[in-house]
């Protein structure tokens, strides 16, 4: 506050108006002589001053490395590191209206004392008009639903990095402070992210990418040298030269099951990166890549401290979850319930991972909400259920809970009993398993697989190289000419009619793409291979190629068999029903003491509410959790009320960043 002599030292203004003995007017920018310019400097002031840490932190909270780095230390057990992103989307909600706040008190006070053309004449103008207009394009992107529906999320990611020209601009908006609180966090932002870029960027050369389904790729490759061998659960960056050299997304990794030291990760097609990835891994191929990372995932943090967990998931959400699961395997009682529709993602994960052996201690529910008919593995352990339609998730969880809690149907009594439910015949689960192909790839793309196949079969023969299986049939021998049952399946290159097929190709083009999911025998392909090839010549060309596949594919086909996927999952729900049929109506009236319902009902909700209504102050549930990932509001709604009624810690991790 100054006096009307200081202020005409100055030179800006005569002095204070309407009789005010102490005004505000340091420079021309921030000039206040009456009243109603003074409040409005108050509140365009105020507003900045509020915002300054949260500056600090929108930029802090995305260093990466170095919340990596503190979340191994005891400051975790004070500050969230595993949830920075939450702080930084509200931090920068609050900042995106506070800096429209700023800007239009100051704009009104310029307008109403006739200095608007500060706005453009001034360092303080430019750089806030600047700022002002950036803003918008920064934020509302990402948090207003009707613009996010709407642009593609390389877009609004590409929009969201103008916060770096909007921190320069801040840079030159004033004199002051602003040089260190602003300054300071977006250079370390600056130097964690090259850090990151460079000394964490590794290239793999040979990553192994394959469809899993439908809707989706896998890849799989191995770990980096500077990787520890058995990441946590943990998310990377994936830049795939080949598709953009400019963007990076994230997503969840996990332990390769089947070879040590190696990393998979699922990519379902949503936007427009990974819609581009399905259309161009036409066929299971080696390609190249950058990995940024790895980082730990939020799961990370909550599991340290819980005992039991509920992970729920849906869709593409499986991911962290399995590897919430794998890491935790044998440690903890983590039950996986998880709600899908895609059925390459359920066949891909079953097929690939032993759930039954991962949660042995657990339970695995999948409620399969897809159309598609399942190929699933040929058992099923009886700890893993596979149902149809959505769950009812109070009833599930509490049902869980409760068995183990009251110790009467531990999954591990189960999984040891080895109950067979899953056994479908044998010539179902091949026709299931040839569709599945179909709906995954294109025709086109299986015939050229299916004519080189059987290029490279004639070229091995010639040089009396056996050819191998790829290994997808169960039944097959390698092929050489001194087998008087195989030796007519092999030609030479001059027999082979250009751009035809043989057994030997579509067998491997069928193994190749199938990717150890479904399973089927030669002698079943052998038989309608030569139902197709009408001359007899032992190759079919393209026509009678699409004949095979409208015959693998007709409904004709597939009702001749015994056993549909959807009686095996029924026969999954009546084993409950026997069970649950065990019990007498008097264990009825004591349910909430004694037993429970494994997918629960209203006694699994009694049970639960008299166990905290009888808790005397203390939550029996403490060792308890509940985790979700995944992309459904309504489901992470529904576990919110479930998490607030019966005390059981929430952690919802959606990976929308």
């Amino acid at each position: 506050m100054m006096t009307s002599t200081q202020i005409a030292e100055v030179g800006i203004a005569s002095g204070c108006e309407g009789g005010l003995k102490r005004c505000i007017c340091p420079r021309a920018t921030i000039c206040a002589t009456d009243t109603l310019s003074i409040i409005l400097l108050a509140l365009a002031r105020c507003s900045v001053f509020f915002d300054y840490p949260l500056y600090m932190m929108m930029f802090l909270s995305k260093c990466h490395n170095i919340n990596n780095v503190c979340r191994r230390t005891v400051l975790r057990e004070w500050i969230d590191f595993g949830d920075m992103h939450k702080v930084h989307r509200l931090f920068g909600i609050i900042v995106g209206i506070e800096t429209m706040f700023h800007s239009f008190f100051h704009m009104l006070r310029w307008g109403l004392n006739a200095d608007i053309d500060l706005l453009w004449k001034t360092t303080t103008g430019i750089s806030g008009l600047a700022a002002f207009m950036i803003t918008p394009l920064i934020c509302w992107p990402m948090v207003i639903p009707a613009i996010k529906e709407r642009l593609a999320f390389e877009v609004r990611k590409g929009l969201h990095y103008l916060s770096i020209v909007w921190a320069i601009t801040l840079l030159f908006h004033s004199k002051s402070r602003i040089y260190y609180l602003i300054g300071i966090p977006a250079l370390m932002y600056l130097v964690d992210y090259l850090f990151g870029y460079f000394g964490r960027n590794s290239l793999i050369e040979n990553a192994f990418f394959e469809r899993y389904g439908e809707n989706g790729v896998a890849l799989h490759f191995q770990n980096p040298p500077n990787w520890d061998k058995k990441p946590k659960t943990s998310y990377v960056y994936v830049m795939c030269p080949w598709i953009s050299k400019y963007q990076c997304h994230a997503f969840t990794i996990f332990p390769e099951p089947t070879k040590e030291d190696h990393t998979m990760l699922c990519i379902e097609s949503s936007g427009d990166w990974t819609k581009e990835l399905h259309r161009k891994i036409k066929v299971p191929c080696l390609r190249p890549l950058y990995v940024l990372g790895p980082y730990k995932s939020p799961f990370s943090d909550a599991a340290v401290t819980t005992s039991n967990a509920i992970a729920a998931a849906s869709g593409i959400g499986i991911t962290p979850t399995l590897s919430l699961v794998l890491n935790y395997a044998g440690k903890k009682r983590i039950n996986v319930l998880w709600v899908c529709r895609d059925p390459g993602l359920v066949e891909y994960i079953l097929h690939k991972f032993d759930i039954g052996a991962i949660t042995k201690k657990s339970y695995a529910f999948i409620f399969y909400t897809g159309t598609r008919e399942l190929a699933l593995p040929k058992d099923l352990p009886t700890n893993i259920f596979i149902f149809t339609g959505r769950p009812n998730l109070e009833h599930t969880i509490t049902g869980i809970v409760t068995a183990i809690h009251s110790g009467d149907g531990l999954p591990e009594e189960m999984y040891e009993a080895q109950e067979k439910v899953a056994n479908a015949p044998f010539q179902r689960r091949m026709k299931v398993a040839l569709s599945r192909v179909v709906e995954i790839y294109g025709k086109d793309e299986m015939f050229e697989y299916a004519v080189e196949e059987t290029e490279k079969a004639a070229a091995a023969a010639v040089s009396k190289d056996p050819v191998s299986e790829s290994g997808g049939t169960i039944d097959t021998a390698p092929l050489d000419d001194s087998d008087p049952e195989t030796a007519p399946l092999l030609f030479s290159p001059d027999e082979v009619p250009e751009g035809e097929v043989s057994l030997i190709g579509l067998d491997s083009m069928i193994s190749e793409f199938l990717g150890g999911i479904g399973e089927y025998s030669r002698s079943d392909m052998e038989a309608l291979f030569h139902e197709i090839d009408s001359d007899g010549s032992g190759f079919i060309d393209r026509d009678e190629f699409d004949n095979f596949i409208g015959i693998i594919t007709t409904e004709r086909n597939l009702s001749t068999l015994s056993m549909s996927q959807r009686e095996l999952v029924g026969a999954m729900e009546k084993s409950q029903m026997r069970r649950r049929s065990k019990i007498t109506s008097s264990d009825h009236r004591s349910m909430h003491h004694t037993s429970s319902h494994l997918l629960g009902d209203s006694y699994t909700v009694y049970y639960m509410c008299n166990l905290l209504k009888n808790s005397e102050g203390d939550n029996p549930l403490e060792d308890w959790s509940i985790f979700y990932c995944g992309g459904s509001s309504k489901m992470k709604d529904d576990l919110k009320a479930i998490s607030k009624k019966y005390t059981i810690d929430l952690s919802v991790e959606k990976f929308d960043w």
